[in-house]
């Protein structure tokens, strides 16, 4: 199978997924594709295999990348904070976490290993988190509790919102994602220099 013709039946195995969970039809996978059926199990054996295949694949393109630092602190957790929500509020990070919850009882392997995977995105934040404590940034805790505690305020209530199709104003043109960067830098900052 040509790498072209792979991503389109993932790409299609996604959207139909995303619209339809794991009921969806594999004829209109297939359809979407462009694609005949026999091709889709002759490359990956069966229905679950391919949800399984999309869903991971979705998972690593939402994952932020956290590698570039601009030298501030507050620059980086708002780049990151920014990138974060875009993902995790994205239409695709939406569609995920119903699938993940409508579907883990049916795959909790599955489940278990997205949601790990995803946390890849915490234990980039953690270590950022731990070299700005090392260098008195931000006082001494537990980076990896920092870290959930941050991507928690950053979906919160505003994803919960947009789960049961209720409008929400954009978190960056509100000034709330600045407001959670600057509580959270407040929330640890060294002693001295926390205001009171």
């Amino acid at each position: 199978m040509t790498a072209d013709t792979r991503a389109r039946i993932l790409e299609a195995a996604l959207d139909t997924f995303c619209e339809k969970g794991y009921d969806a039809c594999v004829d209109d996978i297939a359809r979407r594709a462009g694609v005949v059926k026999q091709t889709l199990y002759h490359h990956y054996g069966s229905k679950e295999s391919l949800f399984r295949e999309a869903l991971t694949g979705l998972v690593h393109v939402l994952l932020v990348d956290l590698g570039a630092r601009s030298g501030s602190l507050r620059e980086d957790l708002l780049r990151f904070a920014e990138s974060f929500q875009g993902q995790a509020m994205s239409e695709q990070g939406l569609a995920l976490h119903r699938m993940l919850v409508a579907e883990s009882p049916r795959f909790p392997e599955l489940a278990r290993a997205v949601y790990e995977t995803w946390q890849l995105a915490g234990t980039e934040l953690a270590r950022l988190l731990r070299e700005a404590m090392a260098r008195g940034e931000l006082r001494e805790d537990d980076p990896e509790f920092a870290a959930d505690m941050l991507i928690s305020l950053l979906t919160g209530t505003q994803r919960d919102l947009r789960l049961l199709g209720m409008p929400v104003e954009c978190a960056q043109r509100s000034g709330r994602t600045v407001r959670i960067i600057d509580c959270f830098l407040q929330a640890y900052a060294p002693a001295g220099a926390r205001k009171s």
